[in-house]
């Protein structure tokens, strides 16, 4: 009989095989060391999912899912801790002794947050087993939703009941915790379920606990006015703060540094079927700023892909407003559709190619959006000019200012191409001026430069090149092309991750490496998550005699769990060679000089707007001192 404590815990996971546990679920085969098969989590043709029984841990290349044996059950059965380690230990054949349930809760609205699980969990068993269900199954599966999409985002059916939760859950749960559960409606001392007959999407938090629910009318005979009732404002839900699928999209989101953003829950589904995983929806609400600095944690990009009708468009303006222009591209959907309704009528792969090679530059966006609708009046020209023209000035890339100045041609009946690029030059002029002293200083040198910054769409590289790339562009004396900048620079920042990667891995499974890097203090990686990664690591390694993956992984929170299983899974050589460390060091070294040479070339740019020559050329100076520490 054991107690339920983490020796316990790692005793219980040593008595079973993970491929035996996971098989019971998914198909899995042999594939060298390790066992494939089709991740459960996420729909996918072609098998991602891992499962190494040597080390006890599964993870999905394809989403991203992964952990032990412990995890798995609760991601695959939707239940929590407990109940993963009661069915584990029934597997095999252990009995456990599980302790008292504490009467304080870390967590103050704990309780809040139990009881909507619960209420999901309802939901979601009516969804899967009555007759009423059946039929809203049916309806799902004509929208789109299959039961392996139903069960992946927890989707539930309110009975056509006015008490059906309350009945369920009062007994179980205090009545001021469910007063304020924003589950139920009190009127003339009656309690009725906030939610009847409608499809249910429960709003996760980013740790994956229900906080609130959004019901659909799903019945042609439903007279509700509300398309959608989301929950009220509750101590755990408020709507100008949570993201829909943010728990699910935060490590794609992470790990891409961009965001798509989008209005409705299927239209989030319609993008998870079309392969795209780093989405978010507002759930209806307009954008808050609330929203955006939540997703600026860990997002520089965000890509608007809002319904292609009029209001969707007013959201894109509002949204640009929030965000930055300089932050923004936008994926415009044709025939005013919203993003499920066209991967429904073109399919989920056309969906992808839009999302991902359609997108637009703001300014484009802008020209369309803010477009006169009396543009046969020679004033409403005029004035339309005007506005869009600093605009098009503030663009760094001349070939992209060309392009905007021949969109605005197309569309003004009294105005030529030069009329029009004179408003514009007028603006920029000053620009120019600055910028041809500093490249008269800067084109003595051609040693190699840092490529251009990383951009989400190639098509539309030069719409947002920065004004640096300008700069470097003379610094080489050869006229790198803007392309060739960019593939520069996703390949490096592709190839210092793996580096990170591969030098974690090693610092796991060789104690020296670790103790080299733990010695020196002046270290740190590229990545903010993996120097997280890493001090976590020595703080483990200084608390035990040697690193056990197992237990160290239950010490992580979900991103870091996430990355470190996916280190983990590398198929690296057992024996280090020669100078791999040293290797491994030189291009995370190398990365952060060109990083900080970056850096420089903002600071230049700022320095030529301020028209501040003395900053200017001490720049320069520094420029060309940060370029011969490049190896």
């Amino acid at each position: 009989m054991a107690l339920l404590n983490s020796e316990a815990l790692l005793d219980l996971k040593s008595k079973v095989n993970i491929v035996d546990v996971i098989s019971q679920y998914v198909a899995l085969s042999k594939n060298g060391k390790n066992y494939l098969g089709l991740c459960p989590f996420h729909g996918e043709k072609t098998p991602s999912f891992n499962v190494n029984a040597e080390k006890g841990f599964y993870h999905c290349f394809g989403c991203g899912k992964s952990g032990d044996v412990i995890e798995f059950l609760k991601e695959y059965k939707q239940i929590g801790f407990k109940d993963a380690v009661v069915e584990l230990a029934s597997f095999a054949g252990v009995n456990l002794v599980l302790p008292e349930k504490n009467q304080v809760k870390e967590n103050p609205n704990q309780a809040i947050l139990d009881v909507n699980n619960q209420a999901a969990r309802l939901y979601h068993i009516v969804l899967m087993s009555t007759e009423l269900g059946e039929k809203a199954r049916a309806y799902l599966l004509e929208r789109g939703i299959t039961q392996e999409l139903i069960k992946r985002y927890n989707i539930g059916l309110s009975p056509d009941e006015n008490d059906f939760i309350f009945q369920n859950l009062s007994s179980k749960f205090d009545e001021k915790v469910m007063a304020n559960s924003g589950l139920f409606h009190f009127s003339n001392q009656k309690v009725f379920d906030a939610f009847s007959n409608r499809i249910m999407f429960p709003i996760m938090n980013e740790f994956g606990q229900t906080i609130g629910f959004s019901g659909r009318k799903w019945q042609s005979q439903d007279t509700s006015k509300a398309k959608y009732i989301n929950t009220s404002q509750t101590p755990v839900f408020d709507k100008s703060f949570e993201l829909w699928n943010f728990d699910k999209a935060k490590p794609f989101i992470s790990r891409h540094h961009e965001v798509y953003l989008m209005e409705g829950f299927m239209d989030v589904i319609a993008a998870d079927k079309a392969g795209i995983q780093n989405v978010v929806a507002s759930m209806g609400t307009a954008l808050t700023e609330q929203h955006v600095r939540r997703l600026k944690k860990v997002a520089n990009q965000f890509v608007l892909v809002y319904d292609g009708d009029d209001a969707g468009q007013n959201a894109i303006y509002k949204a640009m407003q929030l965000i930055g222009e300089s932050d923004v591209t936008i994926v415009k959907i044709p025939e005013k559709m919203d993003p499920d309704d066209y991967q429904k009528h073109y399919g989920p792969v056309e969906l992808e190619r839009l999302m991902k090679q359609g997108r637009i530059h703001p300014i484009e966006f802008l020209i369309e959006f803010l477009r006169p609708s009396n543009l046969a009046q020679l004033q409403s020209q005029i004035d339309f000019i005007d506005r869009i023209a600093p605009m098009i000035a503030q663009v760094s890339s001349i070939t992209a200012q060309d392009a905007f100045i021949r969109k605005l041609v197309e569309i003004l009946p009294d105005f030529e191409y030069n009329q029009v690029e004179n408003a514009v030059n007028l603006r920029r002029e000053n620009v120019r001026n600055k910028n041809q002293g500093v490249t008269d200083v800067l084109s003595h040198d051609d040693e190699m430069i840092p490529p251009a910054p990383d951009f989400p769409d190639d098509s539309y590289f030069e719409a947002f090149e920065a004004p640096q790339n300008r700069q470097n562009q003379a610094f080489n004396g050869q006229g790198q092309t803007a392309k060739s900048a960019l593939d520069q620079q996703t390949n490096r920042h592709a190839a210092v991750e793996i580096a990170e990667e591969h030098l974690i891995h090693r610092m796991i499974y060789h104690p020296s490496v670790l103790k080299r890097f733990a010695q020196d203090e002046a270290f740190r990686f590229v990545h903010q998550n993996f120097q997280l990664l890493f001090e976590k690591i020595m703080i483990e390694a200084m608390s035990f005699d040697q690193l056990d993956p197992n237990h160290f992984a239950m010490t992580l929170d979900e991103d870091l769990r996430a990355l470190f299983y996916e280190i983990i899974s590398l198929d690296l050589p057992q024996e280090l060679s020669g100078h791999e460390i040293d290797d491994l060091l030189e291009k995370i070294e190398n990365d952060q000089v060109v990083s900080q040479l970056d850096e420089l070339f903002k600071a230049l740019d700022e320095a030529h707007k301020a028209g501040n020559m003395e900053r200017e050329l001490e720049l320069t100076v520094q420029i060309i001192n940060q370029k011969k520490k490049i190896k």
